[in-house]
């Protein structure tokens, strides 16, 4: 039962912003944690987030129904994780576990990247899945794209990002600048909804397709899957909250597909939290596993981070999401209750 609890703000170094801390306490001492994640253009928005996290009153209510639908999602996606991790901790188990799954030794990672010195550093010390974002016709990204493969003797194996902001003859130019194999996958290549772009470019170039943004509801990937417009999804737990993340990964499953689940410029807190979700994913999807999104160079870290070996992350020991070592000095407290 829960005794208490507490909202603490942080400031997040990549991209700049606000993310929040809720810590629930039980009468035995045990602290159950969950992050939510404001950023401008993405989920609920830091308006709605810092709004909601200020409200002692709303806090209440969605700690006695995590399944209130009126909050940010960001929100119920840190009151589902320290709810889990307080439960978690008391059955003495992880979060994956507690979940049904077995807990794996480590994840398959992939680093997103955009500065070429720090690229070509961690090329050096072993990894070789990356991520890039193209926004548009991004002549930058091609340049590093092909500095990293060439770098590598061809073994790099590169997604690419566009954020929905290409057209066709903008993803055909992309492609064809980009050495033969480099690619792992494209995601997200063309706007919400253009499901007809996605299709044709599957057809056009035999690289596999992910939709991240475009994958609004199990219906829609369900479609997607039908025209063969995607190959895999991408899933934000932040964006989806815990159980939404599941959901999505239970639709991926049945239909074929693969799943990919990434943060969201997290802390170290719903970094965590994530790759309990991401394995309880790879156990659902075992036949259409990818490399998933779990780290980032200069992500804040609030915490213990996992370590980080090529192209992958250990899990993190101990129950619950396994979170230890959190850096108090660098938060600072919003509201309390009850």
């Amino acid at each position: 039962m829960i005794t208490r609890w507490e909202v603490l703000a942080y400031s997040a170094r990549l991209p700049h912003g606000r993310g929040y801390i809720l810590r629930v306490f039980d009468s035995l001492g045990r602290t159950g944690i969950g992050e939510a994640r404001a950023l401008e253009g993405f989920g609920s928005g830091p308006a709605a987030v810092e709004a909601f996290l200020s409200n002692p009153t709303s806090i209440e209510k969605l700690l006695r129904d995590d399944a209130d639908a009126t909050a940010p999602v960001e929100v119920r996606f840190a009151v589902e994780t320290a709810l889990m991790d307080l439960d978690a901790q008391t059955q003495g188990v992880t979060i994956v576990e507690q979940l049904g799954y077995s807990l794996p030794d480590s994840l398959q990672n992939s680093l997103l990247v955009s500065n070429e010195a720090e690229t070509l550093r961690l090329l050096l010390d072993g990894h070789r899945n990356f991520k890039l974002k193209a926004q548009g016709a991004a002549d930058d990204c091609i340049k590093l794209l092909c500095r990293l493969f060439d770098a590598s003797e061809g073994t790099a194996r590169i997604r690419v990002d566009a954020n929905g902001s290409w057209d066709r003859d903008t993803a055909r130019a992309f492609l064809c600048k980009t050495p033969p194999g480099s690619l792992s996958f494209v995601e997200q290549p063309f706007p919400v909804g253009d499901l007809d772009s996605c299709a044709w470019l599957h057809d056009e170039v035999p690289i596999p397709i992910a939709l991240d943004e475009g994958a609004v509801s199990t219906d829609v990937v369900a479609e997607a899957a039908r025209r063969d417009a995607c190959q895999l999804i991408i899933i934000k737990p932040m964006y989806r909250g815990l159980q939404g993340a599941l959901q999505l990964a239970d639709a991926a499953a049945e239909l074929g597909l693969g799943a990919c689940v990434t943060h969201a410029m997290d802390g170290t807190v719903g970094r965590l939290a994530t790759m309990h979700v991401a394995a309880a994913v790879d156990a659902k999807c075992p036949n259409a596993t990818w490399p998933h999104g779990l780290h980032a160079p200069g992500l804040t870290h609030l915490a213990d981070e996992p370590e980080l070996q090529p192209d992958r992350l250990l899990m993190p020991a101990g129950h619950g999401i396994g979170c230890s070592g959190l850096l108090l000095e660098q938060l600072e407290p919003v509201c309390t209750g009850p």
